[in-house]
């Protein structure tokens, strides 16, 4: 069973997402999704993945606790982007990682 919580950035209520294990959000820019990435990280400390697509579908940064990076390539719509939130997160809980 997967037990990940997952919140929309500007749609899930705040509680939700101080609840958290991933944050999906929409940026235009990697540049802009960076920097959010670095504020999810410092509003919501519960969360271990940030995640964030282009709005044109077309990549996504994914942040975890000690890396970043982009996934590129093919239709990267918002249901993509939480799948890949989630297994991000459900590699990282598997390591026994924490931060």
């Amino acid at each position: 069973m997967d037990d990940t919580v997952v919140a929309i950035y500007d749609v899930s209520e705040r509680a939700w997402l101080q609840a958290a294990d991933v944050i999906v959000g929409q940026h235009r820019t990697r540049w802009a999704a960076r920097r959010w990435i670095d504020s999810v990280r410092q509003c919501y400390p519960g969360c271990v993945v940030a995640v964030t697509r282009q709005r044109r579908d077309r990549w996504c940064v994914v942040g975890l606790p000690a890396r970043v990076f982009l996934v590129r390539g093919g239709y990267m719509d918002a249901a993509m982007s939480i799948q890949i939130g989630r297994a991000a997160y459900q590699v990282w809980a598997a390591q026994g990682v924490r931060s």
